[in-house]
Protein backbone atom coordinates (compact mmCIF):
# COMPACT_ATOMS: atom_id res chain seq x y z
CA UNK A 1 0.00 0.00 0.00
CA UNK A 2 1.34 3.42 -0.91
CA UNK A 3 2.60 5.70 1.83
CA UNK A 4 0.61 8.80 2.66
CA UNK A 5 2.27 12.10 1.78
CA UNK A 6 2.24 15.08 4.11
CA UNK A 7 1.65 18.05 1.82
CA UNK A 8 1.57 21.80 2.39
CA UNK A 9 -2.12 21.94 1.53
CA UNK A 10 -2.88 19.53 4.37
CA UNK A 11 -0.98 21.58 6.98
CA UNK A 12 -1.94 25.15 6.18
CA UNK A 13 -1.68 26.39 9.77
CA UNK A 14 1.75 24.84 10.18
CA UNK A 15 3.25 26.78 7.29
CA UNK A 16 1.22 30.00 7.39
CA UNK A 17 0.57 30.82 11.06
CA UNK A 18 3.14 32.09 13.54
CA UNK A 19 2.99 32.43 17.31
CA UNK A 20 1.41 29.08 18.13
CA UNK A 21 2.72 28.04 21.55
CA UNK A 22 2.49 24.29 21.02
CA UNK A 23 1.43 21.93 18.28
CA UNK A 24 -0.02 18.85 19.94
CA UNK A 25 1.46 16.25 17.64
CA UNK A 26 3.93 14.47 19.89
CA UNK A 27 2.93 16.15 23.14
CA UNK A 28 2.32 12.89 24.96
CA UNK A 29 4.13 9.62 25.52
CA UNK A 30 2.90 6.10 24.85
CA UNK A 31 2.00 3.97 27.86
CA UNK A 32 4.37 1.30 29.07
CA UNK A 33 3.82 -1.87 26.99
CA UNK A 34 2.00 -4.57 28.96
CA UNK A 35 2.36 -7.39 26.46
CA UNK A 36 6.06 -7.97 27.07
CA UNK A 37 5.44 -8.25 30.79
CA UNK A 38 2.93 -11.04 30.19
CA UNK A 39 4.53 -12.97 27.33
CA UNK A 40 7.88 -14.73 27.41
CA UNK A 41 10.05 -12.94 24.85
CA UNK A 42 12.69 -14.83 22.88
CA UNK A 43 15.09 -13.76 20.16
CA UNK A 44 14.87 -15.71 16.93
CA UNK A 45 17.46 -16.22 14.19
CA UNK A 46 15.34 -18.20 11.75
CA UNK A 47 12.19 -17.65 9.75
CA UNK A 48 9.97 -19.66 12.09
CA UNK A 49 10.05 -21.22 15.56
CA UNK A 50 8.48 -24.31 17.11
CA UNK A 51 7.16 -25.21 20.56
CA UNK A 52 6.71 -28.89 21.42
CA UNK A 53 4.90 -30.08 24.54
CA UNK A 54 5.97 -33.18 26.45
CA UNK A 55 3.46 -35.63 27.85
CA UNK A 56 5.33 -36.55 31.02
CA UNK A 57 5.51 -39.88 32.85
CA UNK A 58 3.10 -39.38 35.74
CA UNK A 59 4.27 -40.40 39.23
CA UNK A 60 6.56 -43.20 40.38
CA UNK A 61 5.37 -46.78 40.84
CA UNK A 62 5.95 -48.78 43.98
CA UNK A 63 8.89 -51.17 43.57
CA UNK A 64 9.11 -54.36 45.56
CA UNK A 65 12.41 -55.89 46.65
CA UNK A 66 14.54 -57.32 43.83
CA UNK A 67 11.98 -56.35 41.19
CA UNK A 68 12.78 -54.27 38.11
CA UNK A 69 11.84 -50.65 37.73
CA UNK A 70 8.93 -50.03 35.37
CA UNK A 71 9.89 -48.06 32.27
CA UNK A 72 7.50 -45.69 30.56
CA UNK A 73 7.98 -44.29 27.08
CA UNK A 74 7.56 -40.50 27.14
CA UNK A 75 4.63 -39.21 25.10
CA UNK A 76 5.34 -36.56 22.51
CA UNK A 77 2.83 -33.74 22.76
CA UNK A 78 1.66 -30.95 20.49
CA UNK A 79 3.84 -29.08 18.01
CA UNK A 80 3.13 -25.37 17.52
CA UNK A 81 4.70 -23.45 14.66
CA UNK A 82 5.31 -19.70 14.79
CA UNK A 83 6.03 -18.13 11.39
CA UNK A 84 7.27 -14.58 11.67
CA UNK A 85 5.34 -11.67 10.18
CA UNK A 86 6.82 -8.40 8.96
CA UNK A 87 5.03 -5.27 10.17
CA UNK A 88 5.79 -1.95 8.52
CA UNK A 89 4.61 1.59 7.92
CA UNK A 90 5.99 4.64 6.15
CA UNK A 91 5.59 8.41 6.17
CA UNK A 92 6.37 10.55 3.13
CA UNK A 93 6.78 14.32 3.44
CA UNK A 94 6.87 16.60 0.45
CA UNK A 95 9.89 18.81 -0.16
CA UNK A 96 7.75 21.93 0.17
CA UNK A 97 6.20 20.83 3.46
CA UNK A 98 9.60 20.05 4.95
CA UNK A 99 11.02 23.41 3.85
CA UNK A 100 8.04 25.49 5.02
CA UNK A 101 7.49 23.77 8.37
CA UNK A 102 7.50 26.45 11.10
CA UNK A 103 7.00 24.36 14.22
CA UNK A 104 9.08 21.21 13.78
CA UNK A 105 6.06 19.01 13.19
CA UNK A 106 7.69 17.22 10.29
CA UNK A 107 10.87 16.58 12.28
CA UNK A 108 8.72 14.91 14.94
CA UNK A 109 7.02 12.64 12.39
CA UNK A 110 9.50 9.73 12.71
CA UNK A 111 8.63 9.45 16.42
CA UNK A 112 5.10 8.62 15.37
CA UNK A 113 6.42 5.49 13.68
CA UNK A 114 7.85 4.28 16.98
CA UNK A 115 4.62 4.86 18.84
CA UNK A 116 2.64 3.12 16.09
CA UNK A 117 5.02 0.14 16.25
CA UNK A 118 4.49 -0.27 20.00
CA UNK A 119 0.72 0.03 19.55
CA UNK A 120 0.84 -2.61 16.81
CA UNK A 121 2.67 -5.06 19.06
CA UNK A 122 0.28 -4.41 21.95
CA UNK A 123 -2.70 -4.95 19.66
CA UNK A 124 -1.27 -8.16 18.23
CA UNK A 125 -0.44 -9.64 21.63
CA UNK A 126 -3.71 -8.60 23.28
CA UNK A 127 -5.70 -10.16 20.44
CA UNK A 128 -4.64 -13.59 21.66
CA UNK A 129 -6.79 -12.79 24.70
CA UNK A 130 -9.46 -10.85 22.81
CA UNK A 131 -9.96 -13.86 20.51
CA UNK A 132 -9.25 -16.37 23.26
CA UNK A 133 -12.84 -17.64 23.48
CA UNK A 134 -13.45 -17.70 19.73
CA UNK A 135 -13.31 -21.16 18.13
CA UNK A 136 -12.13 -19.53 14.90
CA UNK A 137 -8.73 -18.92 16.54
CA UNK A 138 -7.30 -22.30 17.48
CA UNK A 139 -3.91 -23.88 18.07
CA UNK A 140 -2.11 -26.99 19.36
CA UNK A 141 -5.03 -29.25 20.39
CA UNK A 142 -7.53 -27.71 17.95
CA UNK A 143 -9.09 -25.54 20.64
CA UNK A 144 -9.11 -21.82 21.28
CA UNK A 145 -6.82 -20.50 24.02
CA UNK A 146 -9.52 -20.72 26.72
CA UNK A 147 -11.79 -23.78 26.65
CA UNK A 148 -13.50 -26.28 28.93
CA UNK A 149 -12.44 -29.25 26.79
CA UNK A 150 -8.73 -28.99 26.06
CA UNK A 151 -7.04 -32.33 25.41
CA UNK A 152 -3.89 -33.44 27.21
CA UNK A 153 -1.15 -35.45 25.54
CA UNK A 154 -2.55 -38.65 27.10
CA UNK A 155 -6.03 -37.93 25.73
CA UNK A 156 -7.60 -36.75 28.98
CA UNK A 157 -9.62 -33.52 28.98
CA UNK A 158 -8.94 -30.44 31.08
CA UNK A 159 -10.26 -26.89 31.35
CA UNK A 160 -8.75 -23.45 31.59
CA UNK A 161 -12.13 -21.72 31.50
CA UNK A 162 -14.99 -21.71 33.99
CA UNK A 163 -17.66 -24.33 33.30
CA UNK A 164 -20.24 -21.56 33.54
CA UNK A 165 -19.05 -18.18 32.31
CA UNK A 166 -19.24 -15.49 34.98
CA UNK A 167 -18.36 -11.86 35.54
CA UNK A 168 -15.51 -11.12 37.89
CA UNK A 169 -16.53 -11.45 41.53
CA UNK A 170 -15.10 -12.96 44.69
CA UNK A 171 -16.99 -16.22 44.15
CA UNK A 172 -16.13 -16.60 40.45
CA UNK A 173 -12.48 -15.77 41.09
CA UNK A 174 -12.36 -18.29 43.94
CA UNK A 175 -13.70 -21.02 41.65
CA UNK A 176 -11.24 -20.09 38.92
CA UNK A 177 -8.35 -20.25 41.40
CA UNK A 178 -9.48 -23.71 42.53
CA UNK A 179 -9.70 -24.91 38.92
CA UNK A 180 -6.34 -23.29 38.13
CA UNK A 181 -4.59 -25.49 40.69
CA UNK A 182 -5.78 -28.63 38.87
CA UNK A 183 -3.51 -28.31 35.83
CA UNK A 184 -1.73 -31.60 35.14
CA UNK A 185 0.93 -32.95 32.79
CA UNK A 186 0.11 -35.28 29.92
CA UNK A 187 1.08 -38.07 32.30
CA UNK A 188 -1.48 -37.01 34.89
CA UNK A 189 0.93 -35.52 37.41
CA UNK A 190 -0.13 -32.28 39.12
CA UNK A 191 1.82 -29.28 37.89
CA UNK A 192 1.24 -27.20 41.04
CA UNK A 193 1.38 -23.96 39.05
CA UNK A 194 0.79 -20.92 41.23
CA UNK A 195 -1.50 -18.13 39.99
CA UNK A 196 0.29 -14.80 39.94
CA UNK A 197 -1.60 -12.17 37.91
CA UNK A 198 -5.23 -11.11 37.53
CA UNK A 199 -5.50 -9.50 34.10
CA UNK A 200 -8.44 -7.18 33.38
CA UNK A 201 -9.61 -4.48 30.99
CA UNK A 202 -9.74 -0.84 32.23
CA UNK A 203 -13.50 -1.10 32.82
CA UNK A 204 -12.92 -3.87 35.36
CA UNK A 205 -9.93 -2.48 37.24
CA UNK A 206 -11.81 -0.95 40.17
CA UNK A 207 -13.89 -4.08 40.68
CA UNK A 208 -10.69 -6.15 40.57
CA UNK A 209 -8.97 -3.82 43.03
CA UNK A 210 -11.83 -4.08 45.53
CA UNK A 211 -11.67 -7.89 45.34
CA UNK A 212 -7.90 -8.15 45.68
CA UNK A 213 -7.34 -5.43 48.27
CA UNK A 214 -10.33 -5.87 50.57
CA UNK A 215 -9.80 -7.76 53.81
CA UNK A 216 -13.54 -8.57 53.84
CA UNK A 217 -15.84 -9.60 51.03
CA UNK A 218 -16.87 -6.44 49.15
CA UNK A 219 -20.10 -7.86 47.65
CA UNK A 220 -22.11 -8.21 50.88
CA UNK A 221 -22.45 -6.90 54.43
CA UNK A 222 -21.79 -10.16 56.30
CA UNK A 223 -18.31 -9.03 57.36
CA UNK A 224 -16.97 -12.33 56.04
CA UNK A 225 -13.20 -12.58 55.56
CA UNK A 226 -11.89 -12.15 52.01
CA UNK A 227 -9.36 -15.03 51.66
CA UNK A 228 -8.24 -13.92 48.18
CA UNK A 229 -6.48 -11.02 49.86
CA UNK A 230 -3.85 -13.40 51.26
CA UNK A 231 -2.91 -15.04 47.94
CA UNK A 232 -0.69 -12.25 46.70
CA UNK A 233 -2.34 -11.89 43.30
CA UNK A 234 -1.23 -8.77 41.47
CA UNK A 235 -3.53 -6.89 39.11
CA UNK A 236 -2.53 -6.00 35.55
CA UNK A 237 -4.73 -3.62 33.57
CA UNK A 238 -4.36 -3.81 29.79
CA UNK A 239 -5.87 -0.99 27.75
CA UNK A 240 -5.87 -3.14 24.63
CA UNK A 241 -8.34 -5.71 25.97
CA UNK A 242 -11.58 -5.14 24.06
CA UNK A 243 -14.10 -7.04 26.21
CA UNK A 244 -14.79 -5.13 29.42
CA UNK A 245 -16.26 -8.24 31.10
CA UNK A 246 -13.50 -10.71 30.28
CA UNK A 247 -10.85 -11.46 32.91
CA UNK A 248 -7.89 -13.78 33.13
CA UNK A 249 -5.54 -15.45 35.62
CA UNK A 250 -1.93 -16.08 34.69
CA UNK A 251 0.98 -17.93 36.23
CA UNK A 252 4.50 -16.51 36.14
CA UNK A 253 6.01 -16.40 32.66
CA UNK A 254 8.20 -19.39 33.49
CA UNK A 255 5.05 -21.45 34.06
CA UNK A 256 3.06 -20.73 30.92
CA UNK A 257 3.72 -20.90 27.19
CA UNK A 258 2.51 -17.55 25.90
CA UNK A 259 5.43 -16.57 23.71
CA UNK A 260 6.67 -13.69 21.60
CA UNK A 261 9.47 -14.44 19.15
CA UNK A 262 11.34 -11.38 17.96
CA UNK A 263 13.08 -12.01 14.65
CA UNK A 264 13.94 -8.39 13.92
CA UNK A 265 13.41 -5.56 16.38
CA UNK A 266 11.88 -2.24 15.37
CA UNK A 267 14.17 -0.27 13.06
CA UNK A 268 13.75 2.88 11.00
CA UNK A 269 15.35 4.25 7.88
CA UNK A 270 14.94 7.34 5.73
CA UNK A 271 15.80 8.41 2.20
CA UNK A 272 15.29 11.38 -0.11
CA UNK A 273 13.41 10.76 -3.32
CA UNK A 274 15.73 12.20 -6.00
CA UNK A 275 12.99 13.05 -8.49
CA UNK A 276 10.52 14.76 -6.14
CA UNK A 277 12.76 15.91 -3.29
CA UNK A 278 10.35 14.24 -0.85
CA UNK A 279 11.63 12.69 2.36
CA UNK A 280 10.48 9.17 3.20
CA UNK A 281 10.63 7.55 6.64
CA UNK A 282 10.04 3.83 7.12
CA UNK A 283 9.74 1.62 10.17
CA UNK A 284 9.60 -2.19 10.25
CA UNK A 285 9.80 -5.07 12.70
CA UNK A 286 9.37 -8.82 12.39
CA UNK A 287 7.95 -11.17 14.99
CA UNK A 288 5.45 -13.90 15.81
CA UNK A 289 3.46 -14.69 18.92
CA UNK A 290 0.91 -17.08 20.35
CA UNK A 291 0.80 -19.99 22.74
CA UNK A 292 2.38 -23.41 22.73
CA UNK A 293 0.33 -24.77 25.64
CA UNK A 294 -2.89 -23.43 27.25
CA UNK A 295 -1.91 -24.57 30.74
CA UNK A 296 -0.80 -21.78 33.05
CA UNK A 297 -3.48 -19.33 31.92
CA UNK A 298 -7.18 -19.28 32.79
CA UNK A 299 -10.01 -17.05 31.63
CA UNK A 300 -13.67 -16.14 31.64
CA UNK A 301 -15.46 -14.08 28.97
CA UNK A 302 -17.86 -12.74 31.59
CA UNK A 303 -21.52 -13.61 31.95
Amino acid sequence: MASSIAMTANFENDVQTRGIHLICYQAWTERDPVGRRLFSVYDSNQYREHVLTFGGIGIFDEKSEASAVNYTAPVEGYLSTFTHTVFGKGIRISMEQWSDDLYGVMEDSPAELGQAAYATEETTLSNHFNNGFDSSFTSVDGKELFATDHVREDGAAYANELTTSADLSSSSLEQALIDFRNFRTGGGRRLQIQPETLLVAPDNQFNASRILDSTHRPEDDTNAVQPINDLGLKMEVWDYLTDSDAWFIMAAKSNHKLVLYERESFTTSDVFDFDTGDLKFKGTFRQSSGWGDPRGVFGSPGA
